[in-house]
C-alpha cells in the first residue's frame, strides 16, 4: 500500500497577524499555529527567495515550497506550500511533486480557484 501524505497546506504571510492557513485538504486535518509558525520560518531564517525546507516535528515531518517575497517570487509573494508527512517519511522523495502541486496552486491564488484544486492534487500524492 502506498504511504500518502496526512495532508497539503497553503499558508499566507499577514503583516499584522502573521502566518495565516488560507487552505488545507483534507477537512479533518489538524493545524496548530505553532505548526504554521514553525512552517513559515524554516523559510525565512534561511532566505527571501523561493525555494523548500524540511523540518521534522514530534509526530510529524513537512516539506514545503515558498514563494519567496521582494524582487525574486513565484507566482504571488510570501506563500508556503506544505505537505505534511508521517515521520517515517522521506522528505526528498516529495520535492518534484511539491514543486508541480505549488506551482498549481500558486498560479490559482489570485482567482482563488486554488482550494477546489487541493482534492485532485492530494490524490497526486498517492502516486509517489
Amino acid at each position: 500500500m502506498n504511504k500518502i501524505p496526512i495532508g497539503i497546506i497553503i499558508i499566507r504571510w499577514d503583516n499584522e497577524i502573521g502566518p495565516i492557513s488560507e487552505a488545507f485538504y483534507p477537512e479533518n486535518l489538524k493545524i496548530t499555529n505553532n505548526l504554521l509558525t514553525q512552517v513559515y520560518s524554516s523559510h525565512r531564517y534561511q532566505s527571501l527567495n523561493p525555494g523548500f525546507a524540511s523540518i521534522s516535528l514530534k509526530n510529524n515531518k513537512v516539506v514545503s515550497f515558498f514563494s519567496g517575497v521582494g524582487d525574486n517570487f513565484v507566482e504571488i509573494e510570501n506563500y508556503v506550500v506544505a505537505l505534511v508527512l508521517r515521520r517515517d517519511e522521506q522528505t526528498h522523495k516529495y520535492r518534484e511533486i511539491l514543486k508541480k502541486i505549488a506551482a498549481e496552486i500558486l498560479g490559482k491564488v489570485r482567482e482563488g480557484d486554488y482550494k477546489k484544486a487541493l482534492p485532485s492534487l492530494y490524490k497526486e500524492l498517492a502516486k509517489i
